[in-house]
């Protein structure tokens, strides 16, 4: 076991693709082995069966040394919560024989007895089905050399949720929507693609004053929901059809609040940019209010489109784990010392910019 560290994941700073709406594509492919109980039904010991056979899968096929392992039971709280926040692992699961292994700057991992025996994971900044599929598949075709995956002639590969089964392969794109958001078209677009099988949900939520739950930062993921059976291909021809229409009407959306109320939006964008460079303390929702709108900015040709990716980066990097890991385990927890933290690393980045392009 190496010793514990987390970068920056690479991808969060990324431009690819489409990437003024899609700040990222997660591509994964869902394994369980024969002979085994699904989670949650499995036992301990045989969860640690699981996990010791991918071990020496990947020792066999020479792949072991090419990640960073982590025992997610070994994790301290904050290095859990640092993960749950770039949705690395979900929120509140069992910890006992879970490990991620991890390469490339945090494009790829494998997440192993979390929902599923093996998730195989791609994550890159911008629209890429194709390539985040075929290098997942890759890893794939590899372990299937060694491991005995449960698989039906009747359904394919066999999963925890029925809705994964087939294929088991899953997209989840993460998507930045001011224009969608402002334009309280929200609702709309929500049930249309739920009706298609996909569900568009925030990323992060908080609750306002009056109780009802909002998105911070105009970010959300789109997951499909219904692609049980159906091939991997066919799979990857529709998300793109799907993601390209909701691409095609979220920047219709933009165009037409610059139309609309131009004054108004530039007038919010140079706030929250002052803000940003300027504020001493910034509680969270603050801050990915402030950044989404400078990056709706950026995207329009408001502020310097280098600030693009930056923004995108800062959304995940003023969470709370991300700015108690800067604080250190002595500074940490308390909310004043994180909101100073917080917009000071904000402050910072927002000004290396001066140099380069000013708005």
């Amino acid at each position: 076991m190496k010793e514990l560290t987390f970068p920056l994941p690479s991808w969060l700073k990324e431009e690819g693709p489409e990437s003024d709406v899609v700040l990222a594509t997660r591509s994964t492919l869902i394994r369980n082995l024969s002979s085994f109980p699904f989670i949650p039904t499995i036992s301990e010991d045989q969860l640690a069966e699981v996990a010791a056979k991918i071990e020496e899968a990947l020792e066999s096929l020479d792949l072991l040394n090419h990640f960073v392992q982590y025992a997610v039971d070994k994790l301290p709280e904050l290095g859990i919560r640092f993960f749950e926040e770039e949705g690395t692992i979900p929120e509140d699961f069992p910890r006992e024989q879970r490990y991620l292994y991890i390469q490339d700057e945090g494009r790829l991992f494998l997440a192993v007895n979390v929902g599923d025996h093996l998730r195989i994971e791609r994550r890159r900044g911008g629209f890429r089905i194709e390539e985040g599929f075929q290098k997942i598949k890759s890893i794939d075709i590899q372990l299937e050399t060694r491991l005995d995956y449960a698989f039906s002639l009747e359904w394919g590969y066999l999963t925890t949720k029925l809705e994964e089964s087939g294929s088991g392969l899953t997209f989840t794109f993460v998507l930045h929507l001011p224009g969608i958001s402002m334009k309280n078209e929200l609702e709309n677009v929500q049930q249309m693609f739920r009706e298609e099988g996909f569900m568009l949900r925030p990323l992060f939520l908080s609750t306002s004053a009056d109780n009802e739950t909002v998105a911070l930062g105009e970010l959300y993921l789109l997951e499909a929901l219904r692609m049980t059976g159906k091939p991997e291909q066919e799979i990857c021809k529709k998300l793109e059809e799907k993601v390209g229409s909701l691409l095609h009407y979220e920047r219709e959306m933009r165009q037409q609040l610059l139309e609309e109320k131009r004054w108004a939006i530039e007038d919010r964008v140079y706030r929250a940019f002052g803000v940003l460079e300027r504020a001493r303390m910034l509680q969270l929702e603050e801050a990915l209010a402030m950044l989404s709108m400078v990056r709706f900015g950026s995207c329009s040709g408001l502020v310097p489109a280098s600030l693009k990716g930056i923004t995108a980066s800062l959304m995940i990097e003023s969470c709370p784990a991300h700015v108690a890991m800067r604080l250190g385990e002595s500074r940490k927890g308390e909310e004043e010392t994180e909101s100073l933290e917080r917009a000071r690393y904000i402050n910072s980045t927002m000004n290396s910019y001066k140099g380069r392009d000013r708005v």
